[in-house]
Parts: structure tokens; sequence; C-alpha cells
């Protein structure tokens, strides 16, 4: 009888498994469809969707005091280096660890945090065409002098979003993994974070307030997101005293 029940349990995983498989597959493609569609809207509609006079013109003691504080002199290194920590060395160190602390979940680790970091620039873009900030170096004329689709884009910021999207998610599917590396994930992920909201302050594209709501919209992205989409690991199949046990996490 425990035979049959135990045969009948691994039949019904291999099924699962094969449904898996396929509900991966297309999740995959769903996420890099997605991309597509939102890099390509992005390039293409930011010119007519983008407002041509800022709805928030004007700035605040807090912002002009972290801006005269933290700007660089060569604001373009600051643009570039955030570039790279943001949109590289965030995703590369998140993905990177959690394939490190278990390649066998790879794939399924992995797509949580990817599904978060979309959501957090989809949102920020929603929140930057309706509020219309302008950018600090269109405020204070240190920017080009001719006009540009980009200058009333300042609130939030897409840079420390996306950075910490991938800092948190990373750290929440690292943490229901129970992983030894969680500190880390953690610790590297949100140092990096923190360093591109600094750096997109020091290239005079955002104020701080831009970067705390970045950081805001990232954070519950990776928090989240990978709840609402049953990404997080739940169940497991350990064994037993008399076979095989299902074992969960709620």
């Amino acid at each position: 009888m425990r035979g049959a029940a135990a045969i009948a349990l691994v039949l019904a995983l291999a099924g699962d498994a094969r449904a898996e498989t396929e509900h991966r597959k297309a999740r995959l493609a769903i996420i890099g469809g997605a991309t597509a569609v939102y890099i390509t809207s992005a390039i293409l509609l930011t010119d007519r969707v983008a407002p041509e006079e800022c709805r928030w013109c004007a700035t605040n003691a807090l912002d002009t005091a972290a801006r005269d504080a933290f700007v660089w002199s060569d604001r373009g290194a600051a643009a570039t280096t955030s570039t790279v920590t943001g949109y590289f060395l965030a995703p590369a160190s998140a993905l990177g660890l959690l394939a490190l602390a278990d390649s066998s979940h790879v794939v399924d680790d992995a797509m949580p945090v990817l599904e978060a970091a979309l959501a957090s620039q989809i949102v920020t873009q929603l929140v930057k065409f309706s509020v219309g900030r302008q950018r600090p170096y269109a405020h204070f004329g240190t920017g080009p002098a001719t006009p540009s689709s980009e200058d009333n884009l300042s609130f939030t910021s897409g840079h420390t979003s996306i950075a910490f999207a991938f800092a948190v998610g990373a750290g929440t599917v690292a943490h229901r993994r129970g992983t030894r590396y969680e500190p880390v994930i953690w610790a590297s992920g949100l140092a990096l974070a923190a360093a591109t909201a600094y750096l997109r302050i020091a290239a005079d594209k955002h104020y701080l307030t831009d970067t705390l709501g970045g950081a805001a919209i990232g954070s519950a992205a990776g928090l989240f997101v990978p709840r609402l989409t049953g990404s997080l690991p739940e169940m497991q199949v350990v064994p037993g005293r008399s076979g095989i046990t299902l074992a969960g996490r709620f």
C-alpha cells in the first residue's frame, strides 16, 4: 500500500515537473517580451509623452543642500558610473550570487528578481511622465543648452529603482531559500543600490528625494512582486521516516 502510494506520488510529481517546465518557459518568454516592449516603447515614446514644460519646477532646501554637497565637477563621469552600477553591476551581483548560492534553482530564483526589476521600471516611467519634475541640471542651468525630452523626468530615479529592485528581490529570494550567502547578497546589493543613488545626485540628474522615491519603488517591487507572482519557494520534497514528505513554509 505504501509502495503504491509512493509510486503515485512520484508520478504526480513528474507530471508537476513537466507542467512547471512549461510554466517556466512561458514566464521567461513573457519576461523577455515585456522587457523588449518596455525598452522599445521607452525609446520611441519618450519624445512624444514626456512633458515639454515642467509641472514640478521648484526645488527645496533639502534637495538643494544635498545637490550642493554631492554634485561632481565631472558630471559625465558620475552619470556613466551610475549606469554601470545600476544597470550592469546590480543585476550581475544579484543574479550571480543567487546562482552561486544554489545553481540548481538558478532559473526559478532569477525569474522573480527579473519580474521585480521590470515592474519597478514600468512604475517609475509612469510616475516620471505623470509628475514632470524638472531635473536639477535643467533647473540650475548646468546642462546642455539645447532642451531635451529628458529635462522634466527627474522624479523618480529609474537607475535607483532598478538597483534596489535587484537588491531587495535577490535578498528576499535568498532569505526564503535559507542560503548562507544571504548576508552577502543583501550587503552587496544594497551597497550598489545606495552607490547608484548617490551617483545620480553627483551627476546632477536627480535630487535626493528623486532617489528616495526610486529606492521606495524598487524596494517595494523586490519585496512584493515575488509574492504576488507566487515565485517564492514554498514547497519542497524531503525524505521522511516512511517515505517522501512535502514540506512547506507559510
